[in-house]
């Protein structure tokens, strides 16, 4: 009788055992999906360790930002003054069952500025270019959009649905910091050739919380080169390592310069709260001469001492007009609004608890729905009689 206490007892800690273990893995998934609370980066100039950039030759596919430096200790403000204009959105939402966002991979337009040519024919979502960086709205949202992501190697999307889930390497596997190891090993099993975008590191340019972490350009470039260009020889096209300092950034041109394999399209973070900003930092990234995929933006501005957070009426109404400016600016061939706690009035559903739609979430929709629509009565042809 005595022995056979002593098995239950063991079989009661194994049991303990394996649900203490499961409920962390849950945990871990959750915070990768929700990213972090309250970003502190953009506020500060961050010092990197990226190396010199070579002088460029012929072969750099490569386009350096005028006036770029090498450095990546850059100074810490950009946004314009300039206030937003109050033509805000409705906060309140469509119907959740509206339209996809439709495809535009078939446009191919000069850019209205800075003079260059950017084709985004081929590198837009089948479904659309609005998406969503973070999975909490998805249940809500999915079906008006033609992309997401969340930071992983392995995008959760919880409805099943058939939009385009695209993988990250989020890092590189540093211990203890925002599961980077564990994101770092799940990305070394993604099958080149399983996704036709892959992205590359997030903000490798700044060391907090949210980021990946300064790495130099050097040690960006060998794992580039070792985990990401597989993906591009098996016919996906990558997404640059997206910059926490903004049109601030001076690490994306020697990374580019480093590298054999070129990413295809350039990844672009917009922290601003003004429209002025937002332009500033899309007439940045244009300058290296590929299109763009805005895989992070929201209403804030982290580029002061302390971040200048927007309202509900400034987030509604600034939403609305990027939208607009990204679904017209032939620059630009995908967008991704930031579920990451950006400020009190940023989560897309209330405390990132998935549960239902923030006045921000329905804001986001409720503007991407729009679009859609100006979209469609575009392409209607009146009928001669």
């Amino acid at each position: 009788m005595l022995v056979l206490n002593h098995k239950l007892i063991l079989l009661a800690f194994l049991v303990l055992a394996l649900f203490l273990t499961a409920a962390d893995s849950v945990n871990a998934k959750k915070q990768c999906r929700a990213k972090h609370h309250h970003k502190q980066h953009h506020k500060h100039a961050s010092s990197s360790t990226s190396s010199s950039a070579p002088k460029s030759t012929p072969q750099n596919e490569a386009a350096s930002p005028s006036g770029s430096s090498s450095s990546s200790s850059s100074s810490s403000s950009s946004g314009s003054t300039s206030g937003s204009s109050s033509s805000g959105s409705s906060s309140s939402s469509s119907s959740s069952s509206g339209s996809s966002s439709g495809s535009s991979s078939s446009s191919s337009s000069s850019s209205s500025s800075s003079g260059s040519t950017i084709s985004i024919s081929g590198f837009t979502p089948p479904k659309g270019k609005a998406g969503v960086a973070g999975g909490n709205s998805l249940k809500w949202i999915s079906k008006s959009l033609g992309w997401y992501y969340d930071w992983t190697p392995n995008p959760n999307n919880p409805n099943g649905d058939d939009i385009l889930a695209v993988p990250m390497l989020w890092g590189l596997g540093r211990v203890n910091h925002d599961d980077d190891w564990a994101r770092f090993e799940a990305f070394k099993k993604l099958k080149p050739g399983s996704a036709p975008f892959v992205m590359g590191f997030n903000e490798p340019d700044f060391s907090g919380s949210g980021s990946s972490g300064v790495i130099s350009t050097s040690d960006a470039a060998a794992a580039w080169e070792q985990y990401l260009a597989p993906h591009k020889q098996a016919g996906a096209k990558l997404i640059s390592p997206s910059m926490a300092m903004q049109k601030d950034e001076t690490w994306l041109a020697p990374f580019l310069k480093a590298i054999k394999t070129q990413p295809d399209i350039i990844a672009v973070h917009i922290f601003q709260d003004n429209m002025d900003g937002v332009k500033g930092v899309l007439d940045h990234f244009a300058q290296y001469g590929k299109p763009m995929w805005i895989t992070e933006f929201a209403c804030i501005n982290y580029q002061g001492p302390s971040p200048v957070y927007c309202d509900q009426n400034k987030v509604d109404s600034m939403l609305n007009q990027m939208v607009q400016l990204f679904e017209s600016d032939s620059r630009v061939a995908a967008y991704s609004v930031s579920d990451a706690n950006n400020g009190p009035y940023g989560d897309l559903t209330p405390n990132q608890a998935g549960q239902t739609l923030s006045a921000t979430g329905k804001s986001y929709l409720a503007s991407v729905q729009q679009a859609s629509q100006r979209r469609r009565r575009r392409g209607l042809v009146p009928v001669r009689r």
